[in-house]
């Protein structure tokens, strides 16, 4: 199983990312590594898609607004397609290509609400939060939220060390 990450910068192509695209394709591998490790029963699948999408403001208040109907701009919105009842159960009758969903994030939201952070410690933080999210990872109650958080900053810490040569 391969993880194919697919990553896009906002329409007007200006992403404020601290991360540049070119840094990314590591960034999928981190990703690969932990769906395997979450779900070893996923190297069925050829392979994996993801989609992560880099949004201004403007953009990211609108998707939120139509899909969670809150008029603001937020750091980052998940769109799992595997998701049933708080479980992740992708289709079985796939065998080829499995898409996981997308990652919506907006660089300038993230800085804004994790300012206490280094901008990349940010994005790698808010690109775990998504990618657990497309996995059915939740916070909605405090044992999901405690395991979340810890595994959480397990892949955010594994994403900063390849992003910073460290692997």
């Amino acid at each position: 199983m391969r993880l194919e990450l697919h990553v896009d910068g906002p329409e007007d192509g200006e992403s404020q990312s601290p991360i540049p695209l070119s840094a990314w394709g590591p960034l999928g591998r981190v990703l690969e590594g932990e769906l395997a490790s979450l779900y070893p029963e996923i190297v069925r699948y050829g392979t994996v898609e993801l989609s992560v999408t880099l949004l201004g403001p403007d953009e990211m208040r609108s998707v939120n607004r139509e899909y969670r109907e809150r008029d603001e701009a937020t750091d980052v919105l998940s769109f799992p397609l595997w998701e049933a009842d708080g479980r992740f159960v992708p289709d079985g009758a796939l065998t080829e290509l499995l898409p996981l969903g997308d990652i919506l994030i907006c660089p300038e939201e993230v800085a804004r609400l994790h300012e206490e952070l280094p901008p990349e410690d940010a994005l790698c933080l808010v690109l775990a939060h998504g990618f657990l999210h497309l996995l059915a990872w939740d916070h909605d109650t405090e044992e999901r939220e405690s395991a979340m958080w810890a595994r959480q900053d397990a892949v955010k810490q594994r994403l900063l060390d390849v992003l910073r040569g460290g692997l």
